[in-house]
């Protein structure tokens, strides 16, 4: 199913990328010009496309980011490729790829794990085998008729509404692909119905027996955090389900309406692991780290995590920028080669608990040495969707030229803010995208770092919310090296792969936050790395920014109940194509308890001020781990769920404040800028 379409997209990209020898980087021929774009995914499977399968892999570009590289010129290096599998015995994984054919082999098996409704799925903390010891019993897993009966939590139904499907996916936020995800409607089996007649949202799988039956069991996967929807009413390849794209869900109200259903997993509700729809906190599974790999939990190391702090809300990085990083998520903690942190959360659970687990603790993670680095590989090709409406050609192509070239701290401009490595451009943090920039010896040290993002900018020129980095402490560090997943045989060696923001580590590197690559931008509103930002011409524009916001959501669904809708997500009614987003309101400071509470996170006073209240509590948070999660009401009315769709700026984690030295653009330079975006 996904292959299919995978294939369509390297198709179109294989016209545009080269495979001779030299590895230039070329469109149409033509190494001189302004537009064009791989759209992200990972280069040796554009390289391997329609090669046969004994065709040598070459080396990985990502693999030249090395201190050293591109050195004095306009795109900046700080963060470093490390190489994790040096040694495969030793971390007990596989070996890179050799051959164009065994990297299709790594594809496959991972899109086996991550295609929805398929045999041999994976799920949340339930790995392939959701009965097993290992993951508890399916602790993580609900029934289809746990599932079935979420309309009677609802409330305002008098039966199960004829588009339960619909109102489920409004709800929660997570749309439909192209593809069968079945589970059984009431009274169906399951094996006598192919899975069933009814269809779940990606963020949702049923999950099969060893047999490979249906279980008529369901899990949460990866899609819920990780994967969008983009609708329209024109005929566009790239539109619908986007595969790592930008979320729209709120996990937090599904396990909330979960709970008096009895599935176990809604146990972890108080703990609001989200209090913004579309945002998540996956970066509290640092409390994982508390638990070596071997061995028992150290009193030093549990002080260590529950003094890092509460690490707040995020919006999770684009999965089809990831074949173009050399480290991983929005602060560049982990090394790209370390695929078990990715798939943390399809680790059987047991295997969280390190040697604690004992043997049902390795096994757990013997799923994942096997796992992760075929799931690491299957989301590293994905690519970008295109834009699909009108280009203005000869605007975009001045904005390629402004994005590359264009010295913000020129003396002219003025800007306050302290001056980053690099040309001073877009380009020398985010990359070099366009062919004449690619193939230029003063921008790139070789063609194949095209797109390659590598500079962590530090906290005083970014200016960003600081708190993700912040909870990324010394003692949380050097505790996480010893866990599973911080790759504890490969410490202290010249491809150490545990958290990469350890003093020994980074050495003279400041922290801070990774600067993305920009493949299909367009489509990755919110922006920021906590979704706070929502849209691009106020990245551009700091003055511009609302501080509290909430985006459109889509007409209300025919019928009765109690009904939440979800964002809206159709282009031509919902998308700002002049400012590169979607369209929000502007909320003001009253009493929209809990998101909009006048005194406590926001000021009546004065839109842009935090209340002496907030920073006080945003204090507390930020020294003790949870603090921030349990600290929240809980969900009850339907005004409390409406409110979750608020982006309230002031709250812990959610600042918007950051990228200032942009201000110093005019709006014609903007209005350019995001003309080329849109070719990415």
């Amino acid at each position: 199913m996904l292959a299919k379409a995978l294939y369509c997209l390297l198709f179109s990209s294989a016209l545009l990328t080269t495979t001779q020898s030299t590895y230039s980087f070329v469109y149409d021929d033509d190494p001189d010009a302004l537009l064009g774009s791989t759209r992200g995914g990972l280069w040796e499977w554009d390289y391997c496309y329609g090669k046969p399968d004994d065709t040598p892999v070459p080396e990985d570009p990502r693999s030249l980011v090395q201190p050293g590289i591109n050195e004095g010129k306009a795109v900046h290096f700080n963060a470093y490729w490390k190489e994790c599998h040096t040694d495969p015995e030793a971390v007990q994984e596989h070996a890179h790829a050799e051959t164009c054919g065994e990297l299709r082999e790594y594809f496959y098996r991972g899109e086996k794990l991550m295609d929805t409704g398929g045999e041999g799925v994976a799920a949340l903390f339930a790995g392939t085998s959701y009965n097993d010891w290992a993951a508890a019993g399916g602790i993580s897993t609900f029934t289809a008729a746990q599932y079935n009966n979420l309309w009677k939590i609802w409330g305002g139904f008098s039966s199960r509404p004829d588009n339960f499907d619909e109102l489920v996916s409004n709800r929660y936020g997570s749309g439909f692909d192209v593809g069968r995800n079945p589970y059984p409607l009431p009274g169906e089996d399951p094996n006598e119905t192919n899975g069933g007649s009814g269809q779940l949202p990606e963020m949702f799988t049923q999950l099969r027996k060893d047999d490979g039956s249906w279980s008529g069991r369901i899990g949460v996967t990866c899609h819920g955090c990780h994967s969008g929807e983009i609708t329209s009413d024109i005929d566009a390849p790239d539109l619908g389900f986007q595969f790592g794209g930008s979320s729209a869900t709120d996990l937090n109200l599904f396990l909330r309406d979960m709970l008096p259903l009895g599935y176990l997993a809604s146990g972890v509700t108080p703990l609001n692991l989200t209090q913004t729809r579309g945002t998540n906190n996956a970066s509290a599974v640092n409390i994982a780290f508390l638990f070596p790999d071997a061995g028992l939990p150290t009193i030093g190391g549990f002080f260590n995590i529950l003094t890092s702090g509460s690490t707040g809300s995020m919006d999770s990085p684009n999965w089809w920028n990831m074949g173009h990083r050399p480290l991983k998520f929005v602060d560049g903690l982990f090394p790209m080669d370390a695929p078990r942190v990715d798939a943390v959360f399809y680790t059987p659970f047991f295997g969280l608990f390190g040697g604690t687990a004992g043997p049902l603790g390795e096994q757990g993670q013997n799923w994942m040495r096997q796992h992760g680095p075929d799931m690491n590989k299957w989301v590293e090709t994905m690519k970008a969707p295109r834009y699909p409406l009108p280009v203005d050609t000869e605007l975009a192509e001045t904005g390629a030229v402004l994005f590359h070239e264009l010295d913000l701290w020129a003396p002219e401009r003025n800007n306050p803010i302290p001056r980053p490595e690099g040309n001073g451009s877009c380009a020398a943090c985010h990359g070099a995208y366009a062919p004449r920039y690619v193939n230029d010896p003063a921008f790139l040290d070789d063609p194949r770092l095209e797109g390659m993002a590598g500079y962590v900018v530090p906290l005083s020129i970014i200016g960003t919310d600081k708190r993700r980095v912040l909870t990324n402490t010394e003692g949380m560090t050097t505790t996480g090296a010893k866990n599973f997943f911080g790759y504890p045989p490969t410490e202290d060696t010249e491809n150490d792969c545990g958290p990469q923001s350890q003093k020994k580590i980074r050495g003279d590197r400041e922290v801070g936050y990774l600067a993305q690559p920009l493949y299909g931008v367009w489509a990755s509103a919110p922006y920021f790395h906590n979704g706070s930002v929502p849209n691009v011409w106020e990245v551009l524009k700091p003055e511009d920014r609302w501080p509290i916001w909430r985006r459109v959501s889509a007409p209300r669904a025919e019928g009765e109940g109690n009904v939440v809708m979800g964002f809206d997500t159709n282009l031509e009614r919902a998308f700002d194509t002049e400012k590169l987003g979607w369209k929000y309101d502007r909320i003001q400071c009253e009493s929209l308890p809990p998101m909009v509470s006048p005194g406590y996170n926001c000021s009546t006073r004065d839109i842009y001020r935090t209340p002496w209240i907030q920073l006080l509590m945003e204090w507390i948070y930020g020294s003790i781990t949870g603090t921030w999660n349990l600290d929240f009401p809980p969900i009850i009315t339907t005004e409390h769920m409406e409110n979750r769709k608020i982006m309230n700026t002031h709250m812990y984690s959610h600042g918007n404040e950051g990228h200032e030295f942009t201000s110093v653009l005019t709006d014609e330079e903007r209005y350019a800028l995001i003309e080329y975006l849109k070719t990415l």
